[in-house]
């Protein structure tokens, strides 16, 4: 009875040990992400984004890194941003939860055309599949200095996420 009782409480104590945790202090993230949105109704058109993060760990639960998003229009016109961004994620298991915020600088024709700076908002969760790699449904809003206002609606990205370190 005892062996038993001694090998479910060390099969409980292996299972929640760290090493079975996903993201950690000193992990190197590439984050892949794409966007679709379709008009509809009035002056807003079809478009399309991806964004490239390349972030780091330097605490189980808080990331930095840089951002670049590009935006493309049905009308072809081109633009997006780029900058530092800080996320921190409220856990390190399979479902990770996690709230960001971001500086850039706009080219092209995002934001209104030129140059802007901006600052913009993120929350999202992370699924993983692996101890790797995970699969991630984010939202982000943007604030545009220059013309002192948000963007229209609310950008939904989806994508994937590849970890290494440790």
């Amino acid at each position: 009875m005892r062996i038993t009782l001694a090998l479910v409480m060390a099969t409980l104590l292996c299972a929640a040990a760290p090493v079975l945790s996903q993201q950690g202090s000193g992990d190197t993230e590439l984050q892949l992400q794409g966007s679709l949105s379709v008009g509809g109704s009035g002056d807003q058109k079809d478009s399309g984004s991806v964004a490239v993060q390349l972030g780091r760990f330097f605490t189980d639960y808080q990331e930095v890194g840089l951002n670049a998003f590009g935006v493309f229009q049905s009308d072809g016109k081109f633009g997006g941003f780029g900058g530092p961004y800080y996320r921190y994620n409220f856990s390190t298991g399979k479902v990770v939860p996690y709230l960001g915020a971001s500086a850039g600088t706009t080219f092209g024709k995002f934001g209104g055309g030129g140059t802007s700076t901006i600052a913009g908002g993120e929350a999202g969760v992370r699924f993983f599949l692996d101890r790797k790699t995970a699969f991630t449904v984010g939202a982000t809003k943007t604030y545009f200095f220059k013309t002192k206002e948000f963007d229209k609606g609310l950008t939904i990205q989806f994508g994937f996420s590849h970890l290494w370190g440790k």
